[in-house]
């Protein structure tokens, strides 16, 4: 998938992502999601999850820049890759961390995120009771894959977080099957 999309004229699809000025205002950022980008696909699983051990630990140590986490957290699809860069990235904020949970919030909200579970569930591990409030705003944002692999993620969240899960599993309804298996209908 190439997050720039549209280079063929095709209409983009709900989920193709657009970078602009207006969504991303740090260029360096933009400039840094689209170096990542580039790399995704050539780059296995196993290697990017070593590149984000190594940028953790320099942001630990100070060494570079927190915001160097972020493009683990928006540009990858790996589940576990962008649960650790959110954690970190949340967990460097240090005296900023009010900021970096909004930000995050923020990949959610405007779809910034390719993986907006992994994102959702790093917010939900936080245990935060405001951060839970809004996280209900946004939690029908999330389509049937996205909730499944929040569901997945659920056990291993503090019991706020696990509660709020089974409170959106109550709010989609008796139609969405609790063992996460939802059946497509034609309509």
């Amino acid at each position: 998938m190439r997050p720039t999309g549209n280079e063929t004229g095709d209409r983009m699809n709900a989920t193709a992502i657009d970078l602009r000025e207006r969504d991303v205002a740090d260029p360096t950022l933009s400039a840094r999601l689209m170096s990542y980008w580039r790399t995704l696909g050539a780059r296995s699983v196993v290697a990017r999850r070593r590149d984000l051990d190594g940028t953790r630990v320099a942001v630990r140590a100070g060494a570079i820049d927190p915001e160097a986490l972020v493009p683990f957290a928006l540009g990858d699809i790996d589940h576990s890759i962008v649960l650790r860069a959110t954690h970190a990235y949340l967990d460097s904020a240090g005296g900023r961390r009010a900021a970096a949970v909004d930000e995050a919030i923020e990949w959610i909200r405007r779809r910034l995120a390719l993986n907006r579970a992994a994102v959702f569930v790093a917010l939900l591990s936080l245990g935060d009771a405001e951060v839970l409030g809004r996280l209900r705003a946004l939690r029908l944002a999330l389509d049937d894959d996205e909730f499944d692999a929040v569901r997945r993620g659920a056990d291993e969240l503090p019991p706020c977080g696990a509660e709020f899960v089974q409170q959106w599993q109550a709010l989609r309804g008796p139609d969405y099957p609790a063992d996460g298996n939802a059946a497509s209908t034609a309509g």
